[in-house]
């Protein structure tokens, strides 16, 4: 796809970045951070849509009401409260998360409102308790240049991060709490992107842009970009949740594709004078006797099956979309919203699901022509009747084009149905939190220096080039920053930071469980700490340790101490015969002796200053 004339087919797109804030919570004061600990409680609740400011039901919220879905928190000691549970108002907002939001508008040429107002949004996928979800916008049209001409900048919101899906079942959905109410930065542009690459591009400048607050956090999960695609004669697709910036051109390429595809079926649909019935049969009786197993043992629980047909669609379920992925499978993502695992159409080699005699049967029944094609679903009774209206809605909404919809980004680079495209019914005032005037002294605010002044002030502090890359570029940028005017070894801080903390993670430490205010006082007492010492000093604080146990769990040696150790392993017919060059045999015994209990650089300074003495 990446042949395509992209101006010729009228290509659009546009970004929404959604950045976690390395920051307490929005409304609470509860830690900011996943965790792998047992939950402390547990909380059952079902949602049910609400009308907007607009006086109607949003439709993606409708959608998932019809789900019917039972959902099940999980609420943690110290990262989530009884706000997170919709159980206490929200606190006034986190104003650490409000400045570097403002940063961000002040970074992009945002307008800014003279008071921000929060509003709820409507979502009740259960990843918000309250059945909304809180979110403000701090700045408006602003712009952002790039080396394919500016995109503008439509809105920067400041929001709340949705709870975690731990499991899903058939009718519940477990959610984590600790995730619920992280700060989030959330920026769309304007659908003025070209192309798939400049897609990237965009993403990759905002990326750097929100790095250089030195206030977001890293790693999986921290950011996410959802992009809006459309083409001529197509529609406005939202792929959610892209993770890396690698696969987000091949993605919308392969969007691109699809939209493409879908159109040809169009106008072929259209030549073949297809149409919808929707007329839906009951047909258990006659699957009775079937050698389908599946079947057979979905029939054994209780379960029917309905059939209905598709007229005019007959090889179109089989055609290749983009990528290896069906049409069929298209409508079947439509079916598997409720819970089904997929349909059964006679586009498909009915042999091999031994299902050859019913489908005759089921031709006869709905007086099918070779142009027409039969599909059955086996679920319980109502939950079928819905995925197979679903099929029905969605294979109508082809004869007419491309319906708007939001998918969900997969590894593979296609996208799978997720829900309906969400519009403005969604949004009411929100009545427990405070406007914030925006006065001329948050205006007056400081804006961070780029990455590449980072990366030349952290050299003039004592890193390499290599270390001072990485670190411009690492999660732990804003910690480090804080502690450059400190009077330490930034290298050693740096090294720490950037490798000693992943070899950690790698051996199974929980690193990320360790605060920022403790990891912080560790790396200002790091010349205090031997350098063989600070691991194990580090693992306790993961594991739960306090501060103060894991410093005090590293043994010691004073100067003195160690003066005395050196005298007692001094070989001096060695030296009067090595002079200097004996350090390297004399460093080995002494350092068996103190490895741990001080800093390897103080010993070999004592020792060299030792042996000086007596050449």
């Amino acid at each position: 796809m990446t042949g395509q004339n992209y101006e010729k087919l009228g290509f659009k797109a546009g970004i929404e970045i959604h950045q976690q804030l390395e920051t307490h919570k929005l409304f609470c004061n509860c830690q900011a951070r996943i965790t792998d600990e047992d939950p402390m409680r547990l909380i059952e609740r079902h949602l049910r849509p609400v009308a907007g400011e607009t006086g109607e039901v949003d439709r993606a919220a409708l959608f998932e009401s019809l789900k019917r879905k039972g959902f099940v928190y999980h609420g943690y000691d110290r990262e989530s409260c009884l706000v997170e549970s919709d159980d206490e108002p929200p606190h006034d907002v986190n104003r650490e998360a409000f400045r570097t939001a403002m940063q961000v508008i002040r970074m992009l040429n945002c307008n800014v409102p003279d008071e921000v107002h929060f509003m709820r949004k409507t979502v009740i996928d259960g990843s918000n308790t309250s059945g909304f979800q809180r979110t403000a916008i701090v700045g408006m049209n602003g712009f952002l240049d790039t080396s394919s001409g500016r995109v503008g900048v439509t809105n920067v919101s400041l929001e709340e991060e949705a709870a975690k899906i731990i499991k899903r079942e058939e009718d519940k959905v477990e959610y984590g709490l600790d995730r619920l109410g992280i700060p989030l930065v959330e920026i769309g542009t304007a659908p003025d992107i070209k192309s798939p690459a400049q897609a990237r591009e965009v993403a990759e400048k905002i990326g750097m842009l929100l790095r250089a607050t030195g206030s977001v956090k890293r790693g999986i999960g921290t950011i996410r970009q959802d992009v809006n695609v459309s083409i001529e004669g197509g529609a406005r697709i939202e792929i959610k949740g892209m993770q890396d910036l690698k696969l987000i051109q091949k993605t919308v390429e392969a969007e691109v594709e699809r939209q493409l595809s879908l159109l040809k079926i169009r106008d072929e649909l259209a030549e073949r004078q297809a149409r919808i019935d929707k007329e839906i049969l009951d047909v258990t009786l006659l699957f009775e006797n079937t050698k389908n197993s599946m079947i057979s043992e979905l029939l054994s629980q209780g379960k029917t099956v309905f059939a209905f047909k598709l007229k005019g669609f007959a090889g179109l379920l089989r055609r290749n979309l983009y990528l290896e992925k069906t049409f069929g499978k298209e409508l079947s993502e439509y079916a598997k919203s409720y819970g089904i695992k997929g349909f059964i159409h006679s586009d498909e080699d009915l042999g091999k699901y031994n299902l050859t005699r019913e489908f005759l049967k089921l031709k006869k029944n709905f007086n099918c022509t070779e142009k027409d094609v039969i599909g059955i679903v086996s679920e319980e009774e109502e939950r079928a009747r819905k995925a197979c209206l679903a099929i029905l809605d969605r294979a109508e909404k082809a004869t007419h084009g491309i319906p708007e919809e939001t998918r969900v980004a997969n590894t593979d680079l296609t996208t799978s149905y997720l829900r309906p495209l969400p519009g403005g019914a969604r949004m009411y005032p929100e009545t427990d939190v405070k406007p914030i005037s925006v006065t001329e002294d948050l205006l007056k605010i400081e804006l961070p220096e780029t990455l590449e002044e980072r990366k030349e002030k952290f050299i003039r502090l004592g890193l390499s080039g290599d270390l001072a890359r990485q670190m411009v570029k690492s999660r732990y940028l804003g910690l480090f920053e804080e502690l450059a005017e400190e009077k330490i070894d930034h290298a050693r801080v740096a090294d720490v930071l950037l490798n000693t903390l992943k070899d950690l993670k790698r051996k199974g430490n929980p690193v990320d469980r360790i605060g920022r205010s403790e990891l912080k006082e560790v790396l200002k007492k790091l010349d205090k700490i031997p350098k063989e010492s600070t691991t194990g000093v580090l693992e306790k604080l993961s594991r739960g340790k306090s501060l103060k146990e894991s410093v005090d769990s590293v043994e010691f040696i004073s100067i003195e101490e160690l003066d005395s150790i050196i005298e007692n392993e001094l070989d001096k017919e060695l030296i009067k015969k090595e002079g200097k060059s004996a350090f390297k045999k004399l460093m080995g015994p002494v350092m068996a002796r103190v490895r741990g209990k001080i800093d390897g650089n103080i010993v070999a300074e004592r020792l060299r200053k030792k042996i000086e003495e007596l050449t």
